[in-house]
């Protein structure tokens, strides 16, 4: 078995931005075709994701991603891989180990212990993502999770119904939600797809991926506006505009869409909030400017009881899966009625987790900036159908982006669909931030033996 030479992560000098080449894995990469199958298989069931699997406890998502961590801890206990100089895997380890402590210590380790475990089984899906995604010949990994998505989409716009705005806005009912719980969910899902949807059109090879990546990206985009998500709508327009910034390859056809979108956002404001769906659109976006329109909004209160808990547990937080617990308890102003989580990541870590789990998250945060300012200072490349492209890795990066955006708003990454999603996506930013590729138009690097006659492991 062998693995290809890495460049220099330190520095800029001699550095090659990482390129995804369309990220597909690689069957004579280490892991070998099962682990790039297996991943495969797990982008493939998203849109069933959140089914219950009889006697494993577990949703669909969760029980296919156990595959391929099971595969990559084969080849991590064989010596077969090292792991990788990344800060996000860093970052994202430290927190499984710190998500044991703070089970161990919380309010309520029993409740914790499903959490724990499903920590350990997307940071191994997460690293079986870098083993599986290289340069390869069987699966288009950023292509499968955009058609996915239009699956996804195409699911819940079957099921629109006649949608009415309420509370000036703030609230709307009949929002789509499709396979997820709740309309955010939905959202969020397609918001983090967008940035993906654009370079795989950019980068079509054929006019056969044209068309089926253009039906995928149409789906996405109208689910997209019609979640009603508030939060999934500015995160989609903030990874769109990163990535127009940073990808001038992407800006002809962001300009596009940015005209449609500022158009039909204009016209819908103007629109009573009787108009079927453009009315409901524009009186969404008016209740941006006044969030206490909705009066049933307990928001406020559930950050303050976030607070609350994060001051009496500063470091290791009430554990995983613990808010609900806690805010249940006297002293809390929401014991009547506790919510779930706290409706914000930054505070349902902060109150899960404590300052320790806080930190380490913002280690992931900074190896995500690290990965985005390499690849920027390293200066765009042609895009040529079927070659390597940065474009693509940048599109990792802003994908992430809209979900910590929308993540200011809501909570939505509970649900196995998102999670399956979201870990897709981290496990593909961890091979940006740490494997270097040869530029377009260079010559491939020679493959060196994993495992040389001398016996020293190659590192990545």
């Amino acid at each position: 078995m062998t693995l290809p030479t890495a460049a220099p992560l330190p520095g800029l000098r001699g550095y090659r931005p990482v390129v995804l080449d369309d990220a597909r894995p690689q069957a004579s990469a280490a892991g070998g075709r099962p682990l790039a199958l297996a991943v495969a298989l797990v982008i493939v069931v998203l849109p069933f994701g959140d089914t219950s699997v009889p006697g494993a406890g577990l949703s669909l998502t969760y029980v296919a991603m156990a595959v391929p961590a099971v595969l990559v801890l084969r080849l991590l206990v064989l010596d077969r891989i090292s792991l990788p100089p990344s800060l996000m895997f860093l970052g994202l380890a430290l927190s499984v180990a710190a998500g044991v402590v703070s089970a161990a210590t919380g309010v309520d380790p029993d409740r914790a212990v499903p959490s724990v475990l499903i920590s350990l089984l997307t940071l191994g899906y997460g690293l079986a993502v870098v083993v599986a995604f290289r340069p390869g010949r069987e699966v288009d990994a950023v292509d499968l999770l955009v058609v996915v998505g239009g699956v996804v989409a195409a699911t819940a716009l079957a099921s629109a119904g006649s949608l009415q705005a309420a509370e000036g806005g703030s609230v709307v009912l009949g929002r789509l939600t499709g396979p997820f719980s709740q309309p955010n969910e939905l959202g969020i899902f397609c918001a983090a797809l967008l940035p993906l949807t654009v370079v795989a059109l950019v980068s079509a090879g054929s006019r056969r991926r044209t068309v089926v990546l253009g039906i995928a990206a149409a789906c996405l985009v109208a689910a997209w506006a019609m979640s009603m998500s508030r939060g999934a709508w500015i995160g989609g327009v903030v990874a769109l505009a990163g990535l127009a910034i940073c990808e001038p390859t992407t800006r002809r056809a962001l300009a596009g869409v940015g005209a449609t979108v500022l158009g039909a956002a204009a016209t819908a404001v103007l629109l009573p909030a009787t108009t079927p769906v453009l009315g409901v659109v524009g009186a969404r976006l008016r209740s941006l400017g006044d969030p206490t329109q909705n009066q049933y909004d307990d928001r406020p209160l559930i950050w303050a009881e976030a607070w609350r808990q994060a001051s009496e547990h500063p470091w290791f937080g009430v554990g995983p899966s613990g808010f609900k617990v806690a805010a249940g308890q006297a002293g809390s102003t929401i014991s009547a009625e506790p919510a779930d989580h706290p409706h914000d990541l930054m505070l349902t870590i902060l109150a899960d987790r404590g300052v320790i789990g806080l930190a380490l998250g913002l280690v992931v945060v900074a190896g995500c900036v690290v990965a985005a300012r390499r690849q920027v200072l390293a200066g765009p490349g042609p895009v040529r159908p079927g070659a390597p492209t940065r474009v693509r890795s940048m599109a990792v990066l802003a994908a992430l982006t809209a979900v910590v955006v929308h993540c200011i708003f809501d909570m939505p990454l509970r649900n196995p669909i998102v999670a399956g999603l979201v870990w897709t996506l981290l496990g593909m930013a961890m091979t940006v931030e740490a494997r270097g590729a040869p530029d377009e138009g260079d010559e491939p690097r020679p493959a060196v033996p994993n495992h040389p006659a001398t016996g020293e492991r190659r590192r990545w």
